[in-house]
């Protein structure tokens, strides 16, 4: 939270609250000293929020410092690296496939062996060809919410805390927690399924004869990683709008008590 902007800001309620009094508006300066002190406590119920979250981050098994917005963009940016790494190695599975089936088609002593290689393969090539190309766009969301979520941050726990504008800041909260717990838990699982596959080598003979096998498990692994990406994706935007209600009845419950 940009403690400078939001103290500026109470300061500036102060302030003119002061001004009015000695101008003999009570009735006016006392307004903006009422939203001097709401600040106060919508500063409170945001440290609250994040402090939360945080908690709940910590329990997921995800480690990120959701108040430091410089390590969450680092962290988007690395997924954005992590989702198209995932990518290009589905890709490179396909195309070693598709590269071993030209082959074997290129002679007619091993012509027939292409149908027997399709069949054994064209599950694990249709599931490798949705992550690819799901997984590239969700390497481009991920850079450019690396991009974006410091602004999210400064702008979402600013305006979170004055009256006025209180309604934009829940939103763009919600929005940076959200979306920051789906990547970073979305990248953690991918990362995961990476380190449990290899793209086939061509100077490996035995890759050539075992490559259903090896296709195969790279697609389960990252198909699971992709389903749980996906599902974390859907929460997320649920979330989001979830959390962003709540936020606003707890505030407006606040401030009438």
């Amino acid at each position: 939270m940009d403690i400078f902007i939001i103290a500026s800001g109470i300061a500036a309620y102060l302030a003119l609250g002061s001004i009015y009094w000695s101008l003999g508006q009570r009735q006016t300066a006392l307004k903006y000293f009422e939203d001097a002190t709401v600040a106060l406590a919508l500063i409170f119920i945001v440290q609250l929020i994040f402090s939360i979250t945080s908690e709940l981050a910590s329990m997921a098994g995800l480690n990120i410092n959701l108040w430091n917005s410089l390590e969450v963009s680092n962290i988007c940016s690395a997924a954005s690296g992590i989702f198209w790494d995932a990518s290009r190695k589905a890709v490179d599975m396909i195309f070693f496939v598709e590269t071993e089936k030209a082959i074997l088609a290129s002679t007619p002593l091993t012509a027939p062996l292409v149908s027997v290689l399709s069949g054994a393969t064209g599950w694990s090539l249709s599931e490798l060809s949705l992550v690819a190309i799901i997984y590239m766009h969700f390497s481009f969301v991920a850079q450019v919410f690396s991009m974006v979520s410091s602004y999210l941050f400064a702008l979402g726990t600013t305006l979170t805390p004055i009256p006025r504008l209180r309604k934009i800041g829940i939103s763009l909260v919600s929005l940076y927690l959200s979306t920051s717990l789906a990547i970073a838990f979305s990248s953690q699982v991918t990362a995961e399924a990476l380190s449990k596959i290899r793209v086939p080598q061509a100077i490996n003979p035995t890759d050539w004869i075992n490559i259903a096998g090896i296709i195969g498990d790279a697609a389960v692994e990252l198909g699971r990683s992709l389903t749980l990406s996906i599902f974390a994706s859907t929460l997320a935007t649920i979330g989001g709008i979830g959390l962003a209600s709540i936020f606003d009845t707890v505030m407006i419950s606040v401030l009438r008590t």
